[in-house]
């Protein structure tokens, strides 16, 4: 089953090619800086990572690749004539008439002439007619409203901190089963995430939670997924991303299987929609650090999700939640 989801998803992305970029300048007193906006290529994903840690992302390259062999045709990258980049966005679609952007950055000494807003406008092309969801950080949504994302779904925080050993040892009893998702059909676990996501994504989900570094497991009661959770080592810290579950119960047996692979010393990254009391708990039992807040972001309409589900989002950039 799964392998005949992901050969179509294969075929969808190249029927899906983007169209080549073209070539922009712009002058300024310290002379013309000649710059192109093109389709991301696979040869761009270290330089891509080496600009995100110059601006201090904590993006690890595995997601970078998770989303480029998800389907790269609505990425972009902007380079400079003399083969630098210094900028990236884009889209991934997830159907016919829904898409997500993310990852907006652009290089801080050439934001002032105006590429963020040429990219933008590239990457608007290749949205076309679909409904196309974001993230801005929650003081930034002006600038996003000049390009249509008007309308707020839901708001998150990026915590980070070590985990509470206190808040493990207290581990309620779930009445449910969690097994490593290498024991179990993985066909079910795509199921699940697809009632939260509301959009199948089988493509992703596989190459982020199956990837070799995740530690992914996955919670049964009556014979059906109730809850999984992925923890995966980032830049700085462990990414539990996502932590999905049926109730608080199921999800803190999750947070404890799978925050017992953070060794002595590691930081928990865990990003919470604070519409979710539960989920604000599990930071506040924890002691972690928000570091931002983030608020998703639609152009067309929102999309609504069972919050009460969500505990930790499955990603920042590329996805509903």
């Amino acid at each position: 089953m799964l392998q005949r989801v992901l050969a179509h998803c294969a075929r969808r992305s190249i029927r899906n090619a983007s169209c080549p970029g073209r070539m922009f300048s712009e002058t300024r007193d310290e002379g013309d800086v000649k710059f192109e906006v093109r389709p991301m290529r696979r040869s761009d994903i270290q330089p891509l990572y080496d600009l995100l840690r110059v601006n201090q992302w904590n993006m690890e390259k595995s997601y970078l690749e998770c989303v480029f062999n998800t389907d790269p045709t609505g990425l972009v990258v902007v380079v400079k004539d003399d083969g630098q980049i210094i900028g990236h966005n884009g889209i991934l679609v997830h159907s016919p008439d829904f898409a997500s952007s993310g990852m907006n950055i652009v290089k801080e000494e050439y934001r002032s002439l105006g590429v963020g807003k040429v990219m933008f406008r590239k990457v608007m092309d290749v949205m076309a007619d679909k409904n196309v969801g974001g993230t801005s950080l929650s003081n930034r949504i002006s600038f996003y409203a000049q390009f249509g994302w008007t309308i707020k779904s839901y708001t998150f925080h990026y915590n980070q901190g070590p985990v509470n050993p206190d808040f493990v040892r207290d581990c309620p009893d779930p009445d449910c089963e969690i097994q490593p998702a290498e024991q179990v059909n993985f066909d079910d676990v795509i199921a699940y995430d697809a009632e939260i996501h509301t959009i199948p994504r089988p493509v992703y989900i596989s190459n982020w939670a199956q990837n070799e570094a995740a530690r992914t497991y996955v919670a049964f009661r009556g014979g059906r997924v109730c809850g999984y959770g992925v923890l995966k080592s980032s830049d700085v810290g462990y990414k539990m991303y996502p932590l999905y579950a049926d109730d608080t119960k199921i999800a803190k047996a999750l947070f404890c299987k799978l925050s017992s692979h953070i060794p002595c010393g590691g930081d928990l990254i865990f990003t919470q929609p604070i519409e979710n009391e539960d989920a604000n708990e599990f930071v506040a039992g924890n002691n972690l650090t928000t570091y931002l807040s983030m608020t998703r972001l639609y152009n067309k309409r929102n999309v609504p999700v069972d919050i009460r589900r969500v505990y930790s989002v499955s990603t920042t950039e590329y996805g509903i939640v």
